[in-house]
């Protein structure tokens, strides 16, 4: 989103968790989807679905959202931490 955006910029010791799924989206097909209703692009965000969900034409229920990450971190702790068990 950002000039100098590039995936081998992105620290994977973030990530360091097998439960996590980060992925490199150059196109920004996913933030154009998730911001479609709005008429913007999502980035700096989070969310999280139940396991259980399935992804279809409409966007699931998430468990947890919050942008921008840096100042939500307060609430991204709030919000995984129960989820983690």
């Amino acid at each position: 989103m950002l000039a100098g955006d590039s995936e081998s910029r992105i620290p994977r010791s973030l990530f360091d968790d097998r439960r996590v799924r980060s992925f490199w989206d150059p196109e920004r097909a996913v933030g154009s989807w998730l911001g479609r209703d709005q008429g913007y692009v999502v980035w700096d965000a989070y969310y999280a679905f139940p396991r259980s969900v399935r992804w279809n034409a409409e966007l699931p229920e998430p468990v947890a959202t919050g942008s921008p990450i840096i100042s939500a971190t307060g609430s991204l702790e709030s919000d995984f931490l129960p989820l983690l068990g």
